[in-house]
């Protein structure tokens, strides 16, 4: 087994990796399951960063730049 993505910077990172295997997906319902997929991880990653117990904005600016 692999282990958890607790960090909300490989949260993102791994959500970039879920899209682009989305886009070689050869079925379009595993497509878009995995598109539903990034777009989930990177909710929550998001939420962990600017949500009332993260550590603000500013850290989010610096994981995007």
């Amino acid at each position: 087994m692999g282990k958890a993505i607790s960090s909300p910077a490989d949260m993102l990172s791994y959500a970039g990796d879920l899209r682009r295997a989305a886009k070689q997906a050869s079925a379009p319902e595993a497509a878009e399951k995995i598109k539903r997929s990034a777009i989930d991880l990177e909710k929550t990653a998001l939420v962990k960063l600017v949500g009332p117990a993260g550590p603000g904005i500013g850290k989010l600016l610096d994981t995007l730049a």
